[in-house]
């Protein structure tokens, strides 16, 4: 399967070099050094809090009850609360007070 990665300009010269002194394919590689780290066991992951629960897909999600106030809200009303919720931090980052 095809797919394109964003790495690290330093990380992939390392690849690059290495391939050539081996004599063998950039892909092969990289497969290799994939199939090393998924055979590592992963390091312990601490307990999530009860009310964060994880989809089949492995993705994270915060549970509502049925009177939660967010189960009451629209979709936009949650994503401008979610926008509202970023850009105070990232002024907070920037030192900057409104």
């Amino acid at each position: 399967m095809k797919t394109t990665l964003d790495l690290p300009d330093d990380l992939m010269r390392e690849a690059k070099i290495r391939a050539a002194r081996e004599g063998k394919k950039l892909k092969d590689i990289v497969e290799h050094a994939l199939r090393i780290g998924f055979n590592t066991p992963a390091p312990a992951i601490k307990a999530l809090p009860s009310f964060i629960k994880v989809s089949p897909e492995g993705f994270p999600y915060v549970e509502c009850g049925p009177t939660a106030p967010a189960s009451k809200m629209t979709t936009e009303q949650l994503i401008q609360m979610e926008q509202d919720i970023i850009l105070a931090e990232d002024l907070q980052r920037a030192g900057i007070t409104l």
